[in-house]
């Protein structure tokens, strides 16, 4: 076993989210001799597969099985773990957000109530913290999401009884205290994690709820807890629009999409893939009216090029309000000067997925003014002033805190 190496593992289905979650890797500060590699997997048959032959590929003591569309945008994130792990020996785990009370009904993703991480929803950004008034300590948790998780331990994997992608978070927390190991959530006064995630669809999450129940009767046992509820019907639905905008899209029919895209939004739903096409959406709204310089559709082949427009878009942007240094996002910066993309997409991007969005505004501010574009900076400047009084958004996962 070699004690001096950290091991990221990671399942991966798409290429983009990969190499951005590994820009963020990189960059982190390693503790004094130290080293790190990373295994990603592709085509897993299941989370537990994934990260059982991740985890028997790699002798490392310490190894972080996390998401692609996890970016973790603390940089002592390293520094943090080890000095936890080092100091509880018998701490076998860690992550990021968790609970102390698992309900009898499994839904266990409902019973966060520790902990904290920066989430980035399809249409909306946001601190995701445990519950109001927690403890500004390390705790001791019954279960952790899987969106990251160290460790310092091998225990293997239920892949024997959990061949999806649910519950292998929750059963693997139950196995670390089998063999006789404390699960942790750190303080963290920020979230040292982004999770990009999208709504989950929960196609075959009851089945993994109902065999998570039959084998872990014992650490399920709190009342209180939601019951599951799954609509089939609606995600079915869901992918059928879905496809129908992206055809859309690729043929500019942006009169059929204004039609799909009110009824969408009229019942109140929620599907990933269709917030984007929102967001798009509006993108294409707000530039028509403002008659840009550039369209943000513009030299666009198909909606895979429209999809990876917006995605590096995104993930510039946040580089940016991480405050990291001008090469981390000079693509970006240079289409901004030259306009080849608008400040209409800019805005739209800010309102929906940037959590501090004054950083970036302040940037903002300066660049289009160097620019010469004195009408966005001013434009800036009254976004800013709107949103300048604003708290940082925070939700909770639970209502009260359940350590008070």
């Amino acid at each position: 076993m070699q004690t001096k190496l950290i091991t990221f593992i990671i399942c991966v289905n798409n290429e983009l989210y990969y190499e951005e979650c590994t820009y963020y890797i990189n960059r982190l500060l390693l503790p004094e001799d130290y080293d790190i590699d990373m295994i990603a997997i592709r085509e897993a048959d299941s989370m537990c597969a994934a990260y059982n032959a991740g985890m028997q590929s790699s002798d490392a003591k310490y190894k972080i099985y996390m998401h692609q569309d996890v970016m973790i945008r603390d940089i002592h994130f390293l520094e943090h773990i080890i000095e936890l792990f080092t100091q509880n020996k018998n701490v076998g785990m860690i992550g990021m957000i968790g609970g102390t009370k698992m309900p009898k009904t499994g839904v266990t993703y409902r019973a966060w109530n520790v902990g904290m991480v920066d989430c980035r929803d399809p249409d909306m950004a946001y601190f995701m913290a445990g519950a109001k008034n927690m403890k500004k300590e390390d705790t001791i948790v019954e279960a952790v999401d899987g969106l990251l998780i160290a460790t310092q331990y091998d225990v293997p994997w239920r892949e024997d009884l959990f061949n999806h992608f649910d519950f292998y978070d929750v059963s693997q927390s139950f196995e670390m205290r089998r063999a006789g190991y404390d699960i942790l959530v750190p303080y963290q006064e920020k979230p040292w994690v982004i999770h990009d995630s999208s709504f989950a669809k929960l196609t075959y999450y009851d089945e993994a709820r109902k065999i998570c129940l039959k084998e872990y009767p014992e650490y399920l046992y709190a009342d209180g807890g939601f019951e599951f509820t799954y609509d089939r019907e609606w995600n079915d639905l869901s992918d059928l629009l879905a496809e129908q905008i992206k055809s859309l899209m690729e043929k500019g029919d942006w009169d059929q999409i204004d039609q799909i895209m009110g009824s969408y939004r009229s019942t109140g739903r929620k599907s990933s893939t269709l917030e984007i096409l929102g967001v798009l959406y509006d993108v294409y709204k707000k530039e028509k009216m403002s008659g840009v310089k550039h369209s943000f559709f513009e030299y666009m082949r198909d909606y895979s090029d429209i999809y990876h427009k917006y995605l590096s878009t995104r993930f510039l942007l946040r580089r940016m309000e991480l405050e990291m240094e001008e090469e981390a996002y000079q693509e970006l910066l240079d289409a901004i000067r030259r306009e080849y993309i608008s400040y209409e997409a800019i805005e739209e991007m800010i309102l929906r997925s940037v959590v501090e969005k004054k950083a970036v505004l302040e940037k903002l501010i300066v660049i289009y003014e160097e620019a010469g574009l004195d009408r966005y900076s001013i434009a800036c400047e009254k976004l800013d002033q709107l949103i300048k009084e604003r708290a940082l958004p925070i939700t909770y996962s639970q209502k009260t805190s359940c350590l008070e």
